[in-house]
């Protein structure tokens, strides 16, 4: 059995396999792959959360049976002192005998009505959300969302008076506190993207419509559970200590109200919609990226640069009017792009003059802006009279080519102009590209990038949009490809 630690069910450390060193045990045995899927848990790992497959229950078994080890390791003065024997747990090589009589043991005294309020705590850190994990922000709040409204309605029919008024104000102050840090990192980190180009305002409005879709998104999970006739036929059939497991239950929550048309991610709020601010977070962490790399491995070349540059134009645009997105976050994504489109191009050509100085032969320390408009405009104009990415990329890509070919010979000898005619010359020739067998030509990598695009928005909500702003088939695109 190799299942990585779910609910607060891993040790606070860890032994580094094959090293004997003692590590974070947050750290360890985590993927780094993200596949978003209905009914998704949540699972600690570098970024300390991660959509995965639903928490069943040979999971939640793992996870209560790993709980009699949380304290088996502690630094006491500096030295590691172990309690119990907590190695084959940790080598995940516990047997299977050993895990069923864990099981018989469960179902015969149960977990206990108490809430594991240190398994809560922990699995609630660290919901930050920036541009590194922008396709989290869903995930997460459909997971605090289902979580609170099962542990709610626990302790609602588990305690009165008094200790009831204190576990549910504990609850709220763990709630308070998590989406505080969800609101406050997204704010600070995606606002910020959007109030730097150009939309005044955006940090305040964006938080605003991010605190209160987690309060609707709370209340959906809560109404719910309440309402719900499969749900509730499901408690029937589960046994007594995974219903105890408020984990467990939520996952299952989480997968009902999906089977019956979801926590509609499009719920109006005061601005945005969840679905919105999750694509803002997307688009600007890509437009972050493409900014961030502008020269590492860019051409620039004034025609590529147009093409480069219609393709995100085109995929934004795209985005737009085909991702279920509502009018206010069109225009801003719309919007973003054109401040963007010019600080692409400064960032550019500040980099080039920066890198002319360093050298006393001549380089290029600018940019033909007309050059890069043409191009840009003429594939637009295609894109919107047709309606077709793809179409209109390779009647735009032609027009580069030939554009360049109208201007090379006015510029022959020009530093690295030889080397833009060559990568033209090969630009829609496979064979010809790089000589590598198998190696796509520079069209086939646009065109692969643009098909990868289309393809994520057409999955919905099964699967993260994939802008590839990085659309040119430099370096980065062989990964795509």
């Amino acid at each position: 059995m190799s299942i990585n630690g779910i609910s607060g069910s891993l040790p606070y450390f860890h032994m580094s396999g094959g090293t004997g060193k003692i590590v974070s045990a947050m750290t360890v045995g985590c993927n780094s792959g993200y596949n978003a899927k209905s009914g998704a848990i949540i699972q600690k790992e570098e970024d300390r959360i991660v959509s995965k497959t639903h928490y069943t229950e040979e999971d939640a078994l793992w996870n209560q049976y790993g709980k009699q080890y949380r304290d088996s390791m502690k630094i006491v003065d500096g030295k590691v002192v172990v309690t119990g024997d907590p190695w084959n747990y940790l080598a995940k090589s516990v047997p299977e005998e050993e895990l069923e009589a864990y099981r018989q043991k469960l179902e015969q005294e149960g977990l206990g009505d108490g809430i594991d309020w240190r398994g809560v705590e922990s699995d609630f850190r660290n919901m930050e959300v920036d541009f590194s994990n922008a396709e989290h922000l869903n995930t997460k709040i459909d997971y605090i969302a289902s979580r609170c409204a099962v542990l709610k309605e626990r302790i609602e029919q588990n305690s009165s008076g008094e200790e009831k008024e204190q576990q549910l104000s504990r609850l709220e102050a763990i709630m308070d506190r998590t989406k505080q840090t969800l609101v406050d990192s997204y704010s600070d980190s995606i606002g910020n993207f959007y109030e730097e180009y150009g939309y005044s305002g955006a940090k305040k409005e964006l938080a605003q419509s991010l605190s209160s879709g987690i309060d609707q998104r709370i209340a959906q999970y809560e109404e719910h559970l309440r309402q719900s006739d499969t749900y509730a036929a499901l408690r029937e059939e589960t046994a007594g200590w995974l219903l105890q497991d408020d984990g467990y239950m939520a996952a299952r929550l989480r997968e009902d109200l999906a089977a019956q048309g979801g926590a509609s991610r499009q719920t109006e709020t005061a601005g945005h919609t969840l679905h919105d601010l999750e694509t803002a977070g997307l688009y600007a962490a890509e437009c972050r990226e493409r900014l961030d790399k502008q020269g590492a491995f860019w051409s620039d070349n004034e025609q590529r640069m147009g093409l480069d540059l219609a393709v995100q134009g085109m995929k934004t645009d795209y985005l737009a009017g085909h991702g279920e997105l509502s009018r206010n976050m069109q225009d801003l994504l719309q919007d973003t792009f054109q401040n963007y489109r010019r600080k692409y191009t400064d960032l550019l050509e500040q980099k080039l003059r920066e890198d002319a100085a360093k050298f006393s032969t001549p380089l290029k320390n600018r940019l033909d802006r007309g050059e890069i408009s043409a191009v840009y405009e003429y594939t637009m104009a295609q894109y919107r009279q047709s309606g077709d990415i793809l179409d209109a990329f390779a009647k735009g890509a032609k027009q580069a080519q030939s554009a360049f070919e109208r201007n090379f010979s006015q510029r022959a000898g020009a530093t690295g102009n030889y080397l833009d005619k060559y990568e033209w010359d090969r630009f829609f020739d496979r064979s010809k590209y790089t000589g590598i067998k198998g190696e796509d030509c520079m069209y086939e990598k646009y065109r692969k990038s643009i098909d990868r695009f289309l393809g994520s928005l057409e999955a919905g909500g099964s699967t993260t949009v994939k802008l590839l702003f990085g659309s040119s088939g430099d370096y980065e695109m062989n990964v795509f490809a």
